[in-house]
């Protein structure tokens, strides 16, 4: 014990010694991993310590709610910590339940930009004090910042002890950055390389040591670069490289197709009707955006009427369920075709009348996939005209009437570049929603099982189906949407949040890895959604 307390304190000061000295010199070229990392630059360099308390820890519990809640506090941070404060507040997409509460944490905190060769993103890397020698990796949900998993991921993974780090994508504009002719999304899948080697590089020059163990996670878009970075992985060790990730979990993840599965005359190549045809995110979108139609067009199916039938939106029920979506999922539907109506009442904003996830997602994608900007994406723009509120975007005309979806060889180059090869060699547990309405449960996850039962090793992966969850927790809260929750009292005994259930597969995912425990076979999790459990101790399946 007493051994234990030396190591720590000497760990310590070791950490306070080198915290001014550090430079981007150091981490480029540790004496350690020098195989790995090479070429990397950490810029910007801004770095903080947590003792715990009145300071919030380092999982920043007292900036939630900043600066509404408290102004005297949140002035009296120095900028980079309100900027901290300001990047967390948009990021509110867990229930109610699980807020971090634990501001007890201590350690440190590197931020910084990030870069190798054309890549770079902002990052978050944490560094308990309390350290357990292992690493989480963790991608970015939506086109969120890097600190979009701070009540996802970010409590009880320092509050177990774990290093976390995790970047922004190299879109720090969202959706603004996606329009912009340079194919951002390209990069996604090696960034997750990036950032695992940038924190070993922290962490040995911290702690003298690699982790132990280093496992990768993340939600939507994050799932997508949580698969992608084990199969990047799987390639690099085929080539002789040392192995990065032990493992990972893959929560409700984007599946982008590789050749293989989109080539259907098998001739080796993917035409452009090819890739149209196809289940992908942004197809599975492009249907439901159509299925539903714009909110204020006199035809649209995002009504309190269309809700209250059985099933929820008939009409738009057999197109959904062709687009990939599971039945359950129609709960959502109103509300992904509306999300961001709201936001036209915001002086500057009345461009987003009508404006939900699904008219959204097939613009800005279609748009970073062709190489468009925001001048040449104006074709098929999802957003309204305020000279003109009541006609419809350009999107709907475009969606119903361009060849192939508009879809041209540059996309299908790009959306390649994405792909998904569904080859890995540390497991990887996938989780999805039933519910889901925004990442189509069959194409997505179902689909991503079926490639790695064709191409892959189906023993390292599971795919667990949470009965009565959707996309992100926050919905089970309740009160988010027109002809959804607004017009369903009940929406709260209807869901089931999924955090709980993605902590349960981490652990799952900890015991195969460490202890050789294999985890439970793939299977739909039942669920009781009157009762939300948050202790995931409390869940076996």
């Amino acid at each position: 014990m007493k051994k234990n307390c030396v190591t720590i304190a000497v760990f310590w000061l070791a950490f306070l010694i080198t915290l001014t000295a550090f430079s981007a010199t150091l981490f480029a070229h540790g004496k350690r991993d020098r195989d790995r990392g090479r070429g990397l630059n950490l810029e910007e360099i801004y770095m903080h310590t947590y003792e715990g308390g009145e300071d919030g820890g380092l999982a920043h519990v007292t900036y939630w709610g900043l600066p509404a809640a408290d102004s005297e506090y949140y002035d009296s941070l120095p900028p980079e910590e309100q900027a901290k404060a300001g990047k967390i507040n948009v990021n509110v997409i867990h229930a109610a339940a699980f807020q971090p509460t634990n501001a007890d944490i201590a350690g440190m905190e590197v931020t910084g930009l990030l870069k190798k060769g054309k890549r770079q993103q902002r990052i978050t890397f944490r560094l308990p004090r309390s350290w357990n020698g292992k690493l989480v990796v963790a991608g970015t949900p939506g086109l969120r910042n890097e600190y979009a998993n701070e009540a996802v991921l970010v409590p009880w993974l320092l509050e177990a002890g774990y290093a976390y780090i995790a970047g922004d994508k190299g879109i720090p504009g969202g959706a603004g950055d996606m329009i912009s002719g340079k194919h951002p999304t390209q990069h996604w899948g090696m960034l997750m390389i990036d950032l695992a080697m940038c924190a070993r590089r922290l962490l040995t020059a911290y702690a003298d040591e690699p982790p132990t163990h280093t496992y990768v996670m993340g939600l939507s878009n994050g799932g997508y670069q949580t698969r992608r970075a084990l199969e990047i992985d799987h390639k690099r060790v085929r080539q002789g490289k040392p192995r990065l990730f032990d493992g990972g979990v893959d929560w409700s993840g984007a599946y982008w197709p590789d050749r293989r599965i989109l080539d259907a005359d098998g001739n080796g190549k993917v035409s452009v009707a090819e890739y149209a045809a196809a289940d992908s995110l942004v197809g599975s979108i492009d249907k439901g955006t159509l299925a539903m139609g714009w909110y204020y067009a006199p035809e649209t199916l995002t009504t309190p009427t269309a809700y209250a039938q059985r099933p929820r939106f008939s009409s738009a029920y057999l197109p959904m369920v062709n687009a990939g979506f599971s039945p359950e999922s129609a709960l959502f539907w109103g509300y992904y075709n509306t999300t961001f109506d709201g936001f036209q009442y915001v002086p500057g904003f009345e461009a987003f009348r009508g404006v939900g996830y699904y008219n959204l997602v097939s613009y800005v994608y279609r748009a970073d996939l062709r190489g468009d900007d925001a001048a040449t994406s104006q074709a098929y723009s999802c957003y309204a005209d305020p000279n003109n509120p009541n006609t419809p975007p350009p999107l709907y005309e475009w969606l119903r009437n361009a060849p192939n979806g508009g879809w041209n060889q540059e996309s299908v180059r790009y959306a390649l570049k994405n792909a998904n090869s569904g080859e890995f060699s540390a497991p990887l547990l996938s989780l999805h929603g039933q519910h889901d309405g925004l990442v189509a449960l069959n194409a997505q996850s179902l689909d991503y099982a079926d490639a790695v039962a064709r191409f892959g090793n189906p023993d390292l992966h599971r795919l667990y189906i949470i009965a009565n969850a959707g996309h992100v927790d926050k919905h089970a809260d309740g009160g988010w949407g027109y002809s959804s929750a607004e017009a369903d009292p009940d929406i709260p005994d209807l869901l089931t949040p999924m955090q709980a259930y993605a902590q349960r597969a981490f652990l799952y995912l900890e015991k195969w890895v460490e202890e050789g425990v294999v985890a439970p076979a793939s299977r739909l999790v039942e669920t009781d959604p009157t009762i939300d459990v948050t202790d995931p101790s409390l869940l076996d399946w």
